[in-house]
């Protein structure tokens, strides 16, 4: 079954879909993907992968991704793998609810449980939950695609990824907090890794909507006497907005969960991200826009309460390769390599979709500025 759906969604894309990627771009000469710096090191960035989950023909793609990262996790020095969250397109969508689905929740979640597992006691991976991974659908007639989630925190979440599934995350693994139903889960989660001179990053990810208990913890964690000179990065579902639409950070969320308190964008930058000295990225999705790179990504930097820059980007490849109803991506990535001396990232678009044919892997790379650039981080 799964050659089947694997090679129905390749033929599908390279035939279909992927030709609007195609043509956007100019072809140049194919280069694998390698070290760019001397002692680098990198992070893996798994834009929403949702609608890769909505439709069994797009299925494979997302296996092809993970099962890419896998094989070139030790040559890339790949330190973790960071998912921005929207692990499906809906919690727990029933047989026949939705007419833009043929999978149910419980198939999207076990979709996005098969490609993450090939990843289980390779590499560490770090998920954050997104409004599509929390409460009931409902799929109205006349929308695009209809989801209404988020309107409560139940979510099969946990179900899916308990705390100790990854054997590689045993030994990244820092602090565990609570979820709304006072279950420790990696909902919420602290990873603690290490740079190639030995220098301590921690990865905190959090809930979509985060709550203000969610964000004092976060807090607590990075400003405990042993993080004090620790690299701290972010990932969180919904932050910023992508280049189309100003990278402004979101001021507000219309979700349930967000009328019931849970903090948008702007709320998480002034109570979380600003007052803590040591959170020095911040990592999110959410925002894509069809077939146009710049509204699937975003950048931009601002200094904190302690006067030091962080960097916050955006990443959601979702409505890339035949917008909203498309192939759920084109496959791409992001490769965020850190310098030596942590001083450093370059950040590069990459699929492994396109790069797996010598017919197509010429369009591998995306080369636009905005999505393959150098920034400082000191």
């Amino acid at each position: 079954m799964f050659k089947r759906v694997f090679f129905n969604s390749i033929f599908l894309v390279l035939a279909l879909s992927g030709a609007v990627s195609l043509m956007a771009q100019d072809p140049v000469k194919y280069e694998p993907p390698t070290i760019q710096q001397e002692g680098g090191w990198n992070l893996v960035l798994v834009p929403d992968p949702q609608a890769y989950t909505r439709y069994s023909r797009n299925q494979g793609i997302y296996d092809l991704m993970t099962t890419w990262i896998a094989e070139n996790a030790k040559q890339l020095n790949v330190k973790a793998v960071v998912c921005v969250g929207d692990l499906v397109e809906s919690n727990n969508l029933q047989e026949g609810d939705g007419k833009f689905a043929n999978q149910t929740g419980t198939e999207m979640w076990e979709c996005t449980s098969r490609a993450f597992g090939r990843l289980d006691g390779v590499c560490p991976y770090v998920l954050c939950t997104g409004n599509h991974d929390y409460g009931p659908a409902i799929y109205p007639d006349g929308d695009h695609y209809g989801t209404r989630s988020a309107s409560n925190r139940e979510t099969q979440f946990n179900d899916f990824f308990p705390v100790d599934r990854n054997p590689a995350n045993s030994d990244v693994l820092y602090d565990v907090f609570e979820n709304a139903y006072g279950v420790k889960t990696l909902e919420n989660a602290a990873y603690q890794i290490e740079g190639t001179d030995g220098q301590r990053i921690l990865i905190i990810a959090l809930e979509f909507a985060p709550r203000d208990e969610a964000l004092a913890w976060a807090k607590d964690v990075l400003e405990r006497p042993e993080n004090a000179e620790a690299f701290g990065i972010l990932v969180t579902h919904s932050y910023m907005k992508p280049y189309t639409r100003g990278c402004e950070r979101d001021p507000k969320e219309n979700y349930g969960l967000n009328k019931e308190g849970g903090n948008a964008g702007e709320a998480i930058w002034e109570k979380l991200v600003y007052p803590t000295a040591n959170i020095r990225m911040v990592l999110c999705g959410h925002h894509s826009t069809a077939d146009n790179m710049d509204g699937c990504t975003g950048f931009r930097v601002d200094t904190n309460e302690a006067g030091k820059r962080t960097s916050q980007l955006l990443c959601d490849m979702q409505a890339m390769g035949g917008g909203w109803e498309g192939n759920g991506g084109d496959g791409w990535l992001q490769l965020l390599e850190f310098s030596k001396d942590m001083k450093t990232v370059k950040v590069r678009t990459f699929s492994p979709l396109f790069a797996i044919s010598p017919t197509t892997r010429e369009h591998a790379w995306w080369r636009g500025e905005r999505q393959e650039f150098e920034f400082n981080i000191e």
